[in-house]
């Protein structure tokens, strides 16, 4: 149920940034980070259950909190840089969003090396 009303919030944030958008251009900037920014917030206000799952899956199956802050380093990224790839794609710039998803790749590789490198070294001790 919950879902729906965020999807309500979205719709009809998006649709007052149209009819914004005929009247005053400038405006409809402002409408559609305003709305982004309340489903931003709403998102991080949830944030407590899924690390409190990642605390438990941790202890359960014994990684490294170093690991799991890694993991969640990943996830922000890639949601800030889709989140910001797709308001510049609605303002018009397509290219400057292609330059954000590209950095927030390479981010998002750098940052996890040391798994990568833990893997490597998993499968090194097996073989």
């Amino acid at each position: 149920m919950v879902i729906l009303k965020i999807a309500l919030i979205a719709i009809g944030g998006a649709i007052l940034a149209l009819v914004v958008r005929q009247f005053q251009k400038e405006y409809s900037v402002f409408v559609l980070l305003a709305v982004c920014l309340f489903l931003i917030a709403y998102l991080t206000s949830n944030v407590s259950v899924i690390v409190e799952f990642a605390e438990n899956l941790g202890e359960k199956i014994q990684i490294s909190d170093a690991y799991i802050k890694i993991l969640f380093k990943l996830m922000g990224i890639a949601f800030t840089c889709q989140i910001a790839s797709n308001i510049c794609q609605d303002l018009g710039y397509q290219s400057i969003a292609f330059q954000v998803e590209v950095i927030g790749k390479i981010s998002i590789f750098i940052l996890s090396i040391p798994i990568i490198n833990s893997l490597l070294e998993t499968i090194e001790s097996v073989i």
